[in-house]
């Protein structure tokens, strides 16, 4: 049985498990209705141990209630898989808190129903899986087919495919809203289809919701083609599609939809290369079961592009290896909405409301990061230079009333958490969690200097990135302390090198537009942060410079534009 109640726990130790980070605001409105005392686990940390630590790690919670949130309602799919997680602790109860903050105490008999409806979209998966080999086997010996032409104001149909629930904030989001802005801005109608509401997209652009699975199955990756196939009925059910002369889709984990309709329509298509799934699953997760079945749905869709899109050299000269010319290959960095990212935005009483909210005084020197603590993103590698300046440096950190704000979720969390309350350092540190993608300028704008302390991929592979809140940083007019590391180092040249910093203040001659040290190096952080705090000349002059090459040449109308030229020449070959 499930019984709803309109009233709040009184438990004293809860704990919230999740697939993915909440939002800040959720997150406190859930801790608000479960009681004090609660840990919010994620689903990736605990498959980060594998099948048997994941085993062990739930047989040790003892949480009461063990609560399930769902920040919003298509995130629901993930509720069997979620209340069979939560079925294996020890927990005398298991609570369901929906969006409206409506709960459900579900009984361990409920979650039997579950389990079957868990092997039924299993079972379901496999066999969409199967459909989807075949038709593979197909596409990929057929050569690519012409389509028609492209021009002025023409329609363009933006498929996102992720089944990303939940994540509203992150380079992922802003780069999506501005290509899809960037083409409605430049004349060309849009039409959005997701099984997610459009974060920070424009109001001119049409949104086609796409039902996603009612329930998921197992293994996850699977559900990738019963979703391609659910997708794929609701566009030829639509009449945005009759209208549409371009094809554009960011490529996701398993699946090939734009394939599938720019053949059957002949339509061109436009896929965005930010990174080989697989290969991500494979080295920073915990890799995929048919691994084969998704690396050909990877090679249909490079193969069967008429244009694809990158954003780094690397990624460029990656995508020339597994063959696509380079006539078919457009490369543009991340980029920003000018009008978006700048400080000018916000009053002095945003900005002391936002500081407020931290509990940061107006006069603090704030040294702000934002990101989704991914793998690259070196968070803890910023939370080591805080604990150091804390445990070696308290003085000076006192006498220049410095105070770390570090905005966003993720996978690295933990490790940060503990790095920062190992080291006592968590008076001069702000944790804020996840921010709605809405709010990322304002946090920025509240602060006095970023910083950018991405690491190189462990298996020294090169790093392949283009960091969207680089250009973030660049728009926001502030101080940029930067690790080198390949296309940061060359977006941010010509910068001031940790190694020779000036005595000097900064003249009309001196073009840098950020402190640069070497990637990894956690005293070149410390000094190029050391730099910044103390020389105010220098964050105003450098923040100047930054701002002006972002608009110069880190606009997404820049980005759009690219990609438009790239599609008329490619038509030409």
């Amino acid at each position: 049985m499930i019984f709803v109640t309109a009233m709040p726990f009184q438990a004293q130790k809860s704990l919230i498990l999740t697939a993915y980070p909440l939002s800040a605001p959720f997150e406190r409105a859930v801790r608000d209705a479960v009681g004090q005392g609660t840990q919010t686990v994620t689903v990736a940390q605990l498959r980060s141990q594998g099948l048997t630590g994941l085993l062990r790690q739930l047989w040790s919670m003892r949480g009461d209630p063990i609560v399930l949130p769902i920040e919003e309602e298509n995130s629901s799919a993930l509720l069997p898989v979620l209340k069979l997680l939560a079925a294996c602790t020890r927990s005398r109860s298991i609570c369901v808190v929906h969006p409206d903050l409506r709960r459900e105490t579900v009984s361990r008999w409920q979650i039997a129903l579950d389990a079957l409806r868990l092997a039924s979209a299993s079972f379901s998966c496999l066999w969409s899986a199967y459909r989807a080999r075949r038709e593979l086997s197909a596409l990929l010996t057929q050569p690519r087919e012409g389509s028609g032409s492209f021009t002025a104001n023409s329609a363009v149909l933006y498929l996102k495919t992720n089944l990303w629930f939940g994540i509203k904030a992150g380079g992922s989001v802003g780069h999506i809203a501005g290509v899809v802005n960037g083409l409605e801005r430049l004349g060309h109608p849009v039409t959005f289809a997701s099984a997610e509401p459009p974060v920070m997209i424009d109001d001119g652009v049409k949104f086609l919701a796409v039902q996603p699975p009612t329930a998921f199955g197992l293994p996850y990756e699977l559900n990738n083609y019963r979703f391609q196939e659910g997708f794929l009925r609701t566009l030829e059910a639509d009449p945005t599609l009759a209208s549409a002369k371009l094809i554009y889709q960011r490529l996701s984990a398993a699946n090939y939809l734009g394939v599938v309709l720019s053949r059957r329509h002949r339509l061109p298509l436009v896929v965005e290369y930010n990174g080989s799934e697989v290969w991500v699953a494979k080295h920073w997760g915990r890799g995929m079961k048919f691994q084969k079945l998704a690396e050909m749905a990877e090679e249909a869709m490079l193969l069967h592009a008429h244009l694809v899109v990158t954003i780094s050299d690397v990624l460029r000269d990656e995508l020339i290896e597994r063959g696509v010319e380079p006539a078919r290959i457009v490369c543009y960095p991340n980029c920003i909405d000018p009008a978006v990212f700048t400080s000018a935005r916000f009053s002095l009483a945003e900005l002391q409301a936002l500081r407020a909210r931290y509990g940061i005084s107006m006069d603090s020197t704030v040294l702000a990061f934002i990101g989704t603590f991914g793998q690259w993103h070196g968070a803890e590698m910023l939370a080591q230079a805080i604990a150091h300046l804390y445990v070696e440096e308290r003085q000076w950190l006192k006498d220049h009333k410095v105070h770390f704000l570090l905005v966003g979720d993720g996978l690295k969390m933990p490790q940060v958490r503990t790095i920062i309350e190992t080291a006592g350092a968590g008076v001069v540190c702000t944790l804020t969690g996840l921010v709605p993608q809405e709010q990322a300028a304002l946090h920025l704008a509240a602060a006095d200097i970023l910083v950018s302390p991405h690491v190189p991929n462990s298996d020294g592979t090169r790093f392949f990135g283009s960091p969207t809140k680089l250009f973030e940083y660049m728009a926001m007019k502030k101080g940029i302390v930067a690790s080198k590391l390949d296309q940061i180092g060359e977006v941010l040249s010509p910068g001031l090198d940790v190694s020779d910093l000036p005595a000097s203040p900064p003249g009309s001659e001196h073009l840098e537009l950020a402190v640069l040290y070497e990637p990894g190096n956690l005293e070149g952080l410390i000094r190029g942060i050391r730099f910044l705090v103390e020389r105010k000349d220098w964050q105003s002059h450098l923040g100047s410079n930054a701002r002006q090459r972002a608009l110069d040449k880190y606009t997404w109308q820049h980005h759009v534009q690219a990609i438009l030229d790239g599609l008329e020449g490619a038509g030409k070959h």
